[in-house]
């Protein structure tokens, strides 16, 4: 069951990466002012990722991501997620992304839009065939 991902690296902070991704608050304002129920929302209460990528939604596509509460390398990072290790460390090394403590991937099928190097807090390491063992 193989799916194509994109995947990006980082090293942040806890609470920023919760910001980072979580775009709730963002979408139920949304939900609220096309109901007429209240004003729109700013884009300053989007998620980071939505804001850096120019999205408005995030909620229930299709994405995964690991945390670390300390810096390891993409390898750790990636080896639940990812089955060709070595090919995807060389990537990164390429790309000189060495360590990291979240690793995070999206469906390229939800976002065939997306720019994916647009991210200016995640590294991007490429388009990924993942197979979904979890």
């Amino acid at each position: 069951n193989m799916k194509t991902y994109y995947v990006w690296i980082g090293n942040l902070e806890e609470g920023d990466f919760e910001q980072y991704w979580d775009n709730e608050p963002y979408e139920n304002e949304m939900e609220l002012w096309k109901k007429g129920q209240g004003s729109k929302p700013s884009e300053g209460l989007k998620c980071g990722f939505c804001r850096e990528m120019g999205l408005d939604e995030l909620d229930k596509k299709d994405f995964w991501f690991s945390t670390r509460p300390y810096l390891c390398s993409v390898r750790e990072l990636a080896k639940d997620y990812i089955t060709g290790l070595d090919e995807f460390e060389r990537k990164c090394r390429e790309k000189g992304i060495l360590e990291g403590n979240v690793i995070w991937g999206l469906s390229a099928k939800d976002f065939p839009d997306l720019k994916p190097e647009d991210s200016s807090s995640l590294y991007y390491v490429g388009a990924e065939e993942i197979e979904i063992c979890n």
